[in-house]
């Protein structure tokens, strides 16, 4: 592996918001409530600071407490003002050849292995979690197996890989990873890896899988995650106007299992079904600042203490995609669906379509690229039913980048995303990679809704229908660096902007589709 208001006017204030202070401003919303005096600089005020300095992760209020969605359609916290709150053979060498090479080739060598090794690495939790593993399962069907040389440094199927990485909710992040292609001879893939961010979030993830069996014909995947976040920020349902500050923070904590199994049945066509146990844990977390913990001030929210969530899912991926690490045609398609209920053990029960498909434009003979995603996301069930941290996010590396990450949730959303990509220069570092520095300009436009009612509503074809879906979006843009390092691995620098933020900086590993 990442609702709606009705179109109104947006008061002044929050309209033309400031550059981020290094300290954090009392909240707008708790002009309703006293507020202490401003707390000493904390790590929250720090991860604020951190995000604006420049002009810059590897692998998700007292609402009306018998409700989380009011008849008006909005979560309305009680002491704030109604106004601001709308809720990834040739034959062997002679051993005299191999040393006759030299160790600068050695060298050479180990670094190229160690990026063939990044390639089938398991990607990082995106904000699209839900199809993360899709993705990772069609670029893994994807890639044929590897033809190593029979040489001592390319026959090594191991590897300990450091991470790095830096977004506007984890500051600068630091990790490291193990992966093994081939264990004990079984053709079997393991990777364990560990992160640790600045801002005190930490990441543990297992996996295990067998990609090439029956001649690449299927794979399976056992994935085990854990996540933690310490203050999390909540900025209430919907498409708000709320930020940039967010109304509470909580601890979020989430444990989980999953078993995929793929089959590929055209050369272009993956399917595969999955299915697992994640359990979320919601607590009161750290106090940085003088907002309210998202426990005491939504009480009604469902899901507000966690719980268990055990889904099955069905997915469809389709792709012509001419390259996995850098792609400059095709099209890719991914449709998911899944279902969870009391019947497998959870304890609350809804199901999700999600869909995501997207298409490369070569230009100039590929030196440049105009690349366009449509992406969506629907919940049905009972509304009591959804857990808040299963809901629909926009916001973050992948989707809105020009907002903090987790910024608009709600039952659904929408989301269109264009990059323009441009080769900028190419030369080799160190006689080892041969490295790429591309440009991208991206510009994208989205909006949550809270019930899938507000979304029929919003789509309804008549006169005004392109005004009221302009109006009603919200609209992020900016601009980032692609460095490919040989043909293995791509790492990717953005800067969003938009109108509550201003230089949201990350870097992350991988296209963003």
């Amino acid at each position: 592996m990442p609702g709606a208001t009705v179109r109104r006017v947006r008061s002044p204030e929050i309209d033309a918001p400031a550059l981020r202070p290094t300290r954090r401003k009392r909240s707008k919303l708790a002009r309703g409530v006293p507020a202490s005096p401003l707390p000493p600089p904390s790590m929250a005020s720090r991860r604020r600071a951190a995000q604006t300095t420049s002009t810059s992760a590897p692998t998700t209020v007292s609402v009306v407490v018998s409700s989380m969605y009011p008849p008006n359609g909005r979560l309305l916290p009680s002491g704030l003002p109604v106004k601001q709150f709308l809720p990834e053979t040739g034959p062997p060498p002679s051993l005299a050849s191999r040393r006759a090479a030299g160790n600068r080739l050695s060298m050479r060598r180990l670094a190229r292995c160690l990026l063939v090794f990044g390639l089938l690495l398991p990607p990082p939790a995106r904000a699209i979690d839900e199809i993360a593993t899709e993705e990772y399962v069609a670029e893994l069907m994807a890639t044929p197996p590897k033809k190593t040389e029979s040489t001592e440094v390319a026959a090594r199927q191991w590897a300990v890989l450091p991470e790095v990485g830096f977004g506007p909710d984890t500051g600068p992040l630091v990790g490291v990873k193990f992966a093994h292609r081939d264990v004990a001879g079984s053709g079997v893939t393991l990777d364990v890896e560990g992160t640790q961010a600045i801002e005190r979030q930490q990441s543990l993830a297992l996996t295990v899988g067998t990609p090439h069996l029956e001649h690449d014909r299927f794979c399976a995947l056992l994935e085990g995650r854990f996540r933690l976040d310490p203050e999390r920020e909540f900025f209430g349902l919907g498409n708000n106007n709320v930020g940039p500050d967010a109304v509470s923070t909580h601890e979020f904590q989430r444990t989980q299992a999953f078993l995929t199994l793929g089959w590929r049945a055209r050369a272009h066509l993956t399917f595969d079904v999955s299915g697992g146990v994640r359990y979320v844990s919601i607590r009161k977390g750290i106090r940085d600042d003088d907002r309210p913990f998202t426990t005491d001030a939504f009480r009604g929210l469902p899901g507000i203490h966690g719980g268990y969530v055990n889904p099955i899912g069905l997915a469809m991926v389709a792709t012509t995609r001419d390259d996995v690490i850098r792609p400059t045609r095709g099209w890719r398609a991914i449709f998911k669906l899944t279902h969870t209920n009391r019947a497998l053990g959870s304890d609350f029960q809804f199901t999700r379509l999600s869909g995501d498909v997207s298409r490369l434009f070569p230009l100039f003979g590929g030196a440049h690229v105009v690349g366009l995603r449509a992406d969506g996301g629907f919940i049905f069930g009972p509304q009591r039913d959804i857990p808040f941290w299963e809901l629909e996010e926009l916001g973050g590396d992948d989707t809105l980048r020009g907002f903090f990450p987790h910024r608009f949730v709600g039952t659904s959303q929408v989301l269109l995303n264009g990059e323009y990509r441009f080769k900028l220069t190419e030369f080799n570092f160190l006689d080892w990679w041969r490295v790429r520095l591309d440009g991208v300009a991206f510009g994208e436009a989205g909006r949550v809704f809270i019930t899938n009612g507000e979304l029929r509503q919003e789509f309804r074809l008549n006169d005004n229908i392109i005004s009221r879906i302009a109006s009603s979006f919200r609209y992020s843009y900016g601009g980032g660096l692609r460095i490919g390092l040989s043909e293995a691995l791509v790492a990717r620098i953005d800067v969003g902007f938009s109108d509550e933020e201003r230089g949201l900086v990350y870097l992350d590993f991988g296209q963003t589709f």
